[in-house]
């Protein structure tokens, strides 16, 4: 094998492959990156402060494969929005999605040795696996051996459970990722830092918290008024918008239930969904008390629940059928409060996102609550302590879509000690 692995980042993101690339020192082998190329300038200013570059905003459709010198090995992890399961699963269609494409036309050309992708692992199931399938016989009909894997950082020293699809393209020998060696676990309490108490979250809301905590552990709850079984706090379990009669958190409870069931969407004359508006009539069939409208309309001055019109489904998108009756309906959901949810720190972390990682508290000594700080976000990515991260940018959104060095590290160990 040559001593020399020229490499491309695409859809670089904040550095995760270039992290576990440089971590293969060891190898003896040179490797040399010689195209580093995403479309978020936060991502960018990250990546180039970090390996002392001066890259520029790419957008990677842009790029002439003619204009690429010879390489050896393509990573990307190109985006996953239009595979999630959190997303409109648009994908080929979404230009996003349509990104494999381009780096299938890089690859045509140059023909490398190795090509290694990461994604949602929600692409192996969408549309019984119509789309994993194409890729891969995309891949197998350039030339190359075509495996892919669903891999779960957890398994790999990261305290977060991160879920991805790893589609690995080899041209002269098939390697199986099912040989992929594996690192011990470790829980959220061997990253977080319990000497930090500075907090920025409202100091009535972590009283109201605490408060719970003081009679049952409330590590691993969700805050959200949303169904969610005895682990869900609501906002009328703490009096988050002022007090409520034990009547009114009743109410709500029964509110709670009753819109998700489908002879009222039936009745509307809607696309079922959960979360549909009550009105009062209808309201009236499962609460008697003679204080009814009363308490509804306190409840609605207090924040609690609003009026609104039932939505349709027209065209894939919820549109409020202006036809219908106004209704009452809950008011928050999961990212309306400071936080939404409590991590266990016997535990691991949920799948960082960038729209909620932001929301995820940790309880240090059953004083104070506060959100995760950088580093030890760091650390539940994989990243090593000495990553730096700009002032000026969003860490949880680029954390919410980096990819995690411990497993691309692994897997391109595979690679090159195979």
């Amino acid at each position: 094998m040559t001593n020399q692995i020229n490499y491309l980042d695409l859809c670089s993101g904040i550095g995760g492959f270039r992290v576990a690339i440089n971590n293969l020192s060891d190898l003896k082998i040179n490797f040399k990156c010689i195209l580093s190329a995403d479309i978020k300038k936060d991502a960018i200013d990250t990546y180039n402060l970090n390996f002392k570059e001066n890259n520029k905003k790419v957008d990677i459709y842009d790029i002439n494969p003619s204009d690429i010198e010879s390489f050896q090995l393509l990573c990307a992890g190109f985006p996953c929005q239009p595979f999630s399961s959190a997303g409109q699963k648009k994908a080929f269609t979404d230009k996003r999605g349509g990104l494999i494409f381009k780096i299938i036309e890089i690859c045509k050309y140059h023909k490398p040795e190795y090509i290694l992708l990461e994604n949602v692992y929600n692409l192996i199931n969408l549309e019984n696996g119509k789309y994993i399938n194409e890729i891969k016989l995309l891949f197998e009909n350039i030339g190359y051996f075509v495996n892919y894997k669903k891999l779960n950082s957890c398994d790999f020293g990261c305290p977060q459970s991160r879920e991805r699809v790893y589609i690995l393209c080899c041209k002269n020998k098939n390697i199986n990722l099912n040989e992929i060696e594996t690192l011990p676990k470790k829980k959220l309490k061997d990253v977080i830092d319990s000497s930090i108490f500075e907090s920025d979250i409202d100091e009535k809301f972590i009283k109201k918290l605490l408060k719970i905590h003081e009679k049952k552990s409330i590590f691993g709850f969700k805050i959200n008024d949303k169904r969610g079984g005895e682990n869900n706090i609501h906002s009328w379990d703490i009096d988050y918008n002022g007090y409520l009669e034990n009547e009114e958190k009743i109410l709500l409870n029964q509110i709670l239930l009753e819109r998700r069931k489908k002879h009222w969407a039936d009745k509307k004359q809607i696309k079922w969904m959960d979360g549909m508006p009550l009105t009062f009539e209808e309201i009236k069939t499962f609460n008697k008390n003679s204080n009814l409208k009363f308490m509804l309309d306190n409840l609605v001055d207090k924040k609690y629940l609003r009026l609104e019109k039932p939505k349709d489904l027209i065209g894939g998108k919820r549109i409020f059928k202006e036809s219908s009756e106004i209704g009452y309906n809950i008011c928050k959901g999961k990212l309306s409060f400071p936080i939404s949810k409590i991590l266990d720190p016997n535990s691991i972390s949920p799948t960082l996102t960038a729209t909620d990682s932001h929301k995820l508290g940790i309880i240090i000594k059953n004083k104070t609550i506060r959100k995760l700080t950088v580093n030890e976000i760091k650390k539940i990515c994989g990243f090593p302590d000495t990553f730096i991260i700009p002032p000026h940018v969003n860490y949880y959104d680029l954390f919410g879509n980096m990819v995690t060095p411990p497993v691309i590290e692994k897997i391109l160990r595979l690679i090159f000690q195979s």
